[in-house]
C-alpha cells in the first residue's frame, strides 16, 4: 500500500473581525507561496473567517474558540502542557504559524514556542494585528515586510489591486435565487448599499445612504439595502422602514450568503466595514465611505475600490454635497 505524504501546511491565528481578517489574505497568499506549502489553514472566528475555503488561499478553517488558547496566556513559569495535549495536538504539523493573538504579551510566545517545539521543529511568527502611527502603507503590505524582516526574506512586489476572494460557482446561483426570492430581477443594475459598520464613528448617517438610494433609482438602478444585525439594532425600526420604499431590504443573511449575494452586484457602497472588505476582495465595483480613518492603511484590496472621503457633519446628520459627491463617484453599466 502507498501511503501519501502529510500536505505541507502553514497556519494563521487572527481573533479579529471579518475586515482585520480579509486583509490578511496577501500575508496568507505570499506565505503559501514563498515555502511551497500544500495548504494553508486560519484559526479564527467562524462568523469571520467561515467562507474562506474554495474562495481563498485559505484551505481549511477552525473556530479559534475551540481550542484553549487561553493557556498560552499563562506565566511561562506556570505553563505546563500534558501528554498528550490539545494544544500540542492543535499546532502538529504545520511548518509555518503565524500568529496575530497574543503578540506583543510576555508570556504567550514563549509558551506556543514551547508547545509547537513539544511535536517538532517550525517557525513561529508573532505580528502586531494593528500598525503604528506612522504607517503610510496599507496595513496587508505592513504585515508581508513584518513577516519578511522576521525571517529575513526579501520584501516582495505586491498588487493588492486584485481579486483575494473568488466565488464558488455556486455561490453566483445561490446569490441569483437570494435576490429572486425578494423579487429582484438578478439582470438589473444592482446596487447594494450597506449602512453599518463595527464602529459607530464609522457609519456615515443612514438618511445619506437613503438619500442615495433614491438618486440611484431615479438613474434607473436598482438599489438593495444589506442590513446585518448590528445595523438594525442601532438604527432601529423607525429608520429601517423608511428603507423600504427607497429599496429591497435584506436581512437575517449568513455571512456566507452575503457573500452569495455579493456576486450579484454591479456595485457595492459602504462604510469603512467588514462586508465593504469583502466586496472589494470580490473584485466588484466598491465605493467605500472613509471618515476618522486612515484610507492609505485600512482601504479595501481589490481592483476596482474607490475610497470617498465624507465630510464630518455627514457622519451626524443629512449632507447632500456629498450624496451628490458619491453619486458621481458610480459608474454603472447601461
Amino acid at each position: 500500500m502507498i501511503l501519501c505524504p502529510e500536505p505541507r501546511k502553514g497556519l494563521i491565528l487572527h481573533s479579529g473581525a471579518i475586515g482585520d481578517c480579509v486583509l490578511t489574505l496577501p500575508l496568507a497568499a505570499f506565505i503559501k507561496q514563498t515555502f511551497g506549502l500544500d495548504q494553508m489553514h486560519y484559526m479564527g472566528r467562524l462568523e469571520a473567517v467561515g467562507f474562506y475555503p474554495r474562495r481563498s488561499c485559505i484551505d481549511h478553517v477552525r473556530p479559534i474558540e475551540s481550542v484553549p488558547l487561553h493557556r498560552l496566556f499563562t506565566p511561562t513559569d506556570a505553563f505546563a502542557l500534558d501528554d498528550p495535549d490539545r494544544l500540542i495536538k492543535t499546532f502538529e504539523g504545520y511548518e509555518q504559524i503565524v500568529s496575530f493573538l497574543g503578540a506583543g504579551h510576555p508570556h504567550f510566545e514563549q509558551n506556543l514556542l514551547l508547545t509547537v517545539h513539544c511535536s517538532h521543529s517550525a517557525e513561529v511568527t508573532m505580528l502586531p494585528a494593528a500598525a503604528p502611527e506612522d504607517c503610510r502603507e496599507p496595513i496587508s503590505l505592513f504585515y508581508i515586510r513584518c513577516f519578511a524582516e522576521q525571517l529575513r526574506l526579501e520584501m516582495p512586489a505586491i498588487n493588492l489591486a486584485v481579486p483575494w476572494l473568488v466565488p464558488d460557482p455556486q455561490d453566483y446561483l445561490v446569490g441569483q435565487a437570494l435576490l429572486e426570492e425578494a423579487r429582484l430581477v438578478p439582470d438589473s443594475a444592482i446596487a447594494i448599499i450597506h449602512p453599518g459598520s463595527g464602529g459607530v464613528h464609522k457609519c456615515w448617517h443612514p438618511e445619506n445612504f437613503l438619500a442615495l438610494a433614491y438618486a440611484l433609482a431615479e438613474y434607473g438602478r436598482t438599489p438593495v439595502f444589506l442590513l446585518g444585525p448590528a445595523e438594525q439594532e442601532r438604527m432601529g425600526p423607525e429608520m429601517i422602514e423608511k428603507f423600504h420604499p427607497a429599496a429591497t431590504v435584506l436581512s437575517a443573511l449568513t455571512l456566507t450568503e452575503v457573500v452569495q449575494v455579493l456576486t450579484q452586484a454591479d456595485v457595492y457602497i459602504g462604510n469603512d466595514s467588514g462586508i465593504s472588505h469583502i466586496a472589494g476582495a470580490l473584485g466588484k465595483q466598491t465605493v467605500v465611505l472613509f471618515g476618522p480613518t486612515d484610507s492609505t492603511v485600512y482601504r479595501p484590496l481589490g481592483p476596482a475600490v474607490t475610497v470617498f472621503h465624507a465630510r464630518e457633519e455627514g457622519f451626524r446628520g443629512v449632507c447632500s454635497s456629498d450624496v451628490a459627491g458619491l453619486l458621481n463617484r458610480i459608474h454603472l453599466p447601461g
